[in-house]
């Protein structure tokens, strides 16, 4: 039985995989970390009656010296993540991160972390099994279509913009191509066109009434063709979190992306 702490645990994504723990065999949800809730039980929580009474810490410092732990789950947010990584990998864990915000730099930090200590990290934008499968469908079809533009969107609390899942999409999308003449447009309203990753325009969408969505729209002569994934319940990330649960002890290093367990 591996014990699991998750970092972030009130949290909305945070209630997600205590959860995934709790309905996954062979796991053990011991501990959470969130300083929104240290003190508290985690059977407090809501949405969380059926947890554990097990405590919430302050740090992941303080959880390791009072629990014996193998595995952390952290869906926080960039500030801190690596510090609280490093700290969780000095003590043997192995790590499942759906944190997002993570510049290329962060990621090769957090990589060259995980192949000094022979442990294993995978780091998903996104741990929704849909999505994931959009983006591989969205890499395969910009083999024919050599434009494309990418809108996704999100509840109003989200931290970042754009998403991981929409830069993690637009990095795999090779051959990509600029819109010709952009550059003689007149905009009469700065950032109309949205940000751009690797030649793909991402456009942001932040409004209530939305959990997640995204959507890849490739142009090719006298056509489009549209892509779409829309997770209408949190829930949705729970099946991603299990299969990176029973997954973490059967490869070594740092993975980046869930694609990679399927």
């Amino acid at each position: 039985m591996e014990n699991v702490l998750v970092r972030g645990i009130a949290g909305n994504m945070g209630k997600q995989a205590a959860i995934s723990v709790m309905e996954c065999d062979n796991f053990r949800l011991s501990a959470g970390v969130d300083i929104n809730a240290s003190g508290k039980k985690i059977d407090e929580l809501p949405s969380l009656k059926k947890a554990p009474s097990r405590e919430i810490f302050q740090s992941v410092e303080r959880a390791i010296k009072e629990k014996d732990l193998n595995v952390m789950i952290d869906f926080t947010s960039a500030e801190g993540l690596l510090q609280a990584a490093e700290t969780a990998l000095e003590a043997g864990m192995n790590l499942i991160i759906g944190t997002t915000g993570l510049s290329e730099n962060d990621r090769e930090e957090l990589a060259e972390m995980t192949e000094s200590r022979g442990l294993s990290v995978l780091l998903a934008p996104n741990f929704s099994l849909g999505a994931v499968l959009l983006m591989e469908m969205s890499e395969k079809a910009a083999e024919y279509f050599n434009r494309v533009e990418i809108i996704e969107g999100h509840h109003q609390g989200k931290d970042d913009a754009p998403s991981g899942t929409s830069i993690a999409t637009a990095e795999k999308l090779s051959g990509c191509q600029k819109m010709a003449g952009e550059e003689d447009i007149d905009f009469t309203v700065e950032g109309v066109r949205g940000g751009e990753v690797n030649n793909v325009k991402i456009h942001s969408l932040r409004l209530p009434g939305l959990v997640a969505r995204q959507e890849v729209i490739l142009g090719g002569e006298g056509q489009t063709l549209t892509l779409e994934h829309d997770t209408t319940s949190r829930s949705a990330f729970r099946p991603g979190i299990k299969l990176a649960l029973r997954s973490i002890d059967e490869f070594d290093g740092f993975v980046y992306g869930l694609e990679n367990l399927l």
